[in-house]
């Protein structure tokens, strides 16, 4: 767990992806689930996201405002620019979504990314990659070497298109992962439906998600897929059993993001933020009524066991 510069920074999230895996669609997912939250994305092409023209309220040449709150921005030359803008703003939003183009290496925006965590002012969230299950074996080897060596970088891989991938074909991309990424979390998805907790992170407070239905999309129950648990409590953590506790996070969870109160700090309030195998932790400006612990946790049906995190949470409380 690495410890970051103190002080709240805006997220950033980067969606990887081979040309037609489902990049766009997920951007989609994305806003249909924004639920209050102030989302800005940065795309290649306005014209394929799918934007009900009764949410849109202006419309500039790089830059489509809706209703709800969130902004779809043209991936232009001066992206660090515009993010450092968005940054400063009296309202900054939630969150940055940033869609790569389809041939391109994801990290080619790290230096970008880069340049703006140094400013002090974003911090990398989480990189995303997207791959058509069904596909994949179907491509040049030159195109599948390159779809796995993007892949490899990422935080979480969707493995999209999944409903219409043959178990083998399933397996046998995980095999590949397994080897090439085992540090890398990977999640079953169909028309890109992903529940936006394990895109941005747990939301701290349970909220009913508001959706509508578009043409393409099939609903998932993601409550089906996925399992929540959730803590909070008053008293202190312990730093020292805290971070020995999120050490077995990684092997059951998919994300987990917390506020947290440590007994060595008892004034100050932390983020803390887990997304595949990579956590972080930072200062968080909070008032004094805020100055409550609280941890969410989430991971599918399978591997998440909430009574075993309670006991692993409970234990970093001091008594």
């Amino acid at each position: 767990m690495s410890v970051e510069s103190m002080g709240e920074r805006l997220p950033i999230i980067t969606i990887g992806g081979f040309l037609g895996a489902g990049k766009t669609t997920l951007v989609n997912q994305i806003l249909l689930q924004a639920d209050g939250k102030r989302i800005v994305v940065f795309v290649n092409d306005f014209g394929d996201i799918n934007i009900d023209h009764t949410l849109v309220e202006t419309v500039e040449a790089d830059r489509i405002s809706l209703q709800n709150g969130c902004v779809c921005c043209s991936l232009n030359d001066d992206l660090v620019g515009s993010i450092a803008d968005f940054s400063r703003e009296k309202n900054p939003p939630d969150i940055i979504v940033i869609e790569a183009s389809g041939v391109a290496d994801p990290r080619a925006l790290d230096s970008s990314i880069n340049a703006l965590e140094s400013a002090g002012l974003t911090r990398l969230d989480s990189r995303l990659y997207l791959l058509d299950a069904e596909r994949f074996s179907s491509l040049a080897f030159e195109d599948a070497e390159q779809i796995i060596d993007h892949a490899v970088a990422s935080d979480l891989i969707l493995l999209n298109k999944s409903d219409i991938a043959s178990t083998k074909q399933i397996d046998d991309i995980k095999n590949i992962f397994c080897e090439a990424a085992p540090y890398t979390k990977i999640v079953e998805t169909e028309y890109s439906d992903i529940s936006i907790d394990l895109i941005i992170g747990c939301q701290l407070q349970n909220k009913k998600v508001n959706r509508y239905q578009t043409p393409f999309q099939k609903k998932v129950d993601h409550k089906k897929q996925y399992r929540h648990w959730s803590g909070e409590t008053k008293a202190l953590i312990d730093r020292h059993y805290f971070e020995q506790f999120i050490k077995t996070l990684p092997d059951v969870c998919l994300r987990a993001k917390g506020l947290l109160r440590f007994s060595d700090a008892p004034e100050k309030l932390f983020k803390f933020d887990l997304v595949g195998y990579r956590a972080t932790l930072e200062r968080y400006k909070a008032s004094e009524e805020q100055l409550v612990s609280q941890l969410v946790v989430i991971g599918d049906q399978k591997n998440l066991k909430p009574a075993d995190i309670e006991r692993g949470f409970q234990r970093t409380i001091v008594a």
